[in-house]
């Protein structure tokens, strides 16, 4: 059976689903499968290459030490530059996009991994009407358990 996140609110029916045969199978095991192990990597070099970037002061994220441990590998300064201007450019690119808005918007974040932009956005407050997170089941149900 599919986990409890993965259905509608108050029914067994899983959430995806398509007017055509799915393109995945949707709560299946096959999503665990090697053909996907690179895609669902990136998660993690991100996750960690983000967590180091933020324990050398590039940002402040009090929550990504709650999904990822510091690791012991150097990140060169060229990956945490990287990584800040992705996340600063994202970041203003939202917020700027929530003050338009009003926050009367969803936002539907895709390939999520570990991101924190929600809990940051509540510090914030500036949290859209509906905030949405995507990703591969055994990276939201170990986001889910952290």
């Amino acid at each position: 059976p599919c986990p409890r996140w993965a259905r509608h609110r108050g029914t067994s029916t899983p959430m995806a689903t398509s007017l055509r045969s799915p393109a995945f199978p949707s709560c299946s095991s096959a999503s665990t499968g090697t053909d996907d192990e690179g895609v669902r990597g990136t998660c993690e070099d991100a996750s960690m290459c983000k967590r180091f970037a933020v324990s050398l002061g590039y940002w402040h994220d009090p929550y990504i030490q709650h999904f990822v441990r510091l690791s012991k590998e150097r990140k060169a300064p060229e990956i945490n530059r990287g990584y800040f201007a992705r996340v600063h450019g994202v970041s203003q690119l939202i917020k700027a996009f929530l003050r338009k808005t009003e926050c009367h918007c969803q936002i539907i974040n895709l390939g999520a991994g570990m991101d924190t932009t929600f809990w940051r956005l509540k510090d914030e407050d500036l949290l859209p009407r509906k905030y949405f997170e995507v990703d591969f089941p055994v990276i939201v149900t170990r986001k889910l358990h952290s």
